[in-house]
């Protein structure tokens, strides 16, 4: 089971985002699929080491651009939203890739987790529970891990992405994650 599953780990030499209005941070943090009137808004708040514009971008939050963008939206899966987004100075078109998937089975034994009043808050080393094969390959694609902000990809979508020679991201096995 952890053999297919990977970390979708940040890469920040490009910078860091934040958001510009109260409008945008309240979407980000919603645990629920929304409805956005208007592009989201954020501006570089961190420069990074490179100047080159990065297939990805962090809020701390994810932020996708159409290379991306198009390869999960062909997915159609029904528990992410990539909602557009506008990077001040940027001409490059981004979206928010909110994932509200959230899958709690981890084998807490190999875990090294955070875990309050039953949630898991943050997660260190992780090890995913045998159980999760009791959930369909299609629902369990793309999730976070509890209420942490790990976010978990599978096999089949990171060759899919790996394609794309992105900047900005990594995708690290779960057998070789630390947080």
């Amino acid at each position: 089971m952890n053999n297919e599953y990977y970390v979708w780990c940040e890469d920040c030499q490009f910078g860091l985002l934040s958001a510009t209005n109260e409008y945008t941070e309240t979407i980000e943090i919603k645990r629920k699929l929304v409805h956005p009137d208007s592009k989201l808004q954020y501006k570089i708040t961190l420069i990074g080491d490179s100047f080159l514009v990065p297939d990805v971008y962090y809020s701390p939050k994810i932020l996708i651009n159409q290379k991306i963008y198009h390869v999960l939206s062909s997915l159609n899966l029904p528990y992410i939203q990539l909602i557009p987004a506008k990077i001040e100075s940027l001409h490059n078109d981004f979206y928010l890739l909110k994932v509200i998937n959230f899958i709690s089975l981890i084998d807490e034994n190999k875990s090294k987790a955070t875990i309050k009043r039953g949630n898991i808050k943050n997660i260190r080393r992780l090890s995913l529970s045998n159980e999760l094969h009791t959930i369909a390959l299609n629902d369990r694609l793309i999730f976070k891990i509890g209420h942490s902000p790990v976010t978990v990809v599978h096999e089949s979508i990171v060759h899919l992405l790996s394609k794309l020679n992105l900047k900005g991201v990594t995708f690290t096995p779960i057998t070789a994650w630390y947080s």
